[in-house]
């Protein structure tokens, strides 16, 4: 058994080696929430295709015109 055959033999059940970028492989960067297991760069290119959505002004919907009026007085 040479030694290309032994690098990288250990088993990888769990760990950040054992995931990755279900669209190029890549094992940087990976968001796993809501089980993507997509890494960052992907997610920007198809972040459309699966159906996000930017949210402009989140300040906004977050407060009501009314509750800031006290903030600039």
């Amino acid at each position: 058994m040479g030694f290309a055959n032994v690098w990288y033999s250990h088993p990888r059940k769990h760990g950040q080696g054992s995931r990755c970028c279900r669209a190029c492989s890549n094992r940087h960067g990976l968001i796993r929430k809501y089980g993507l297991n997509i890494c960052r760069q992907c997610f920007r290119e198809y972040a459309n295709d699966i159906g996000f959505k930017k949210v402009f002004g989140l300040s906004n919907v977050l407060h009501a015109p009314s509750e800031c009026q006290h903030h600039f007085e």
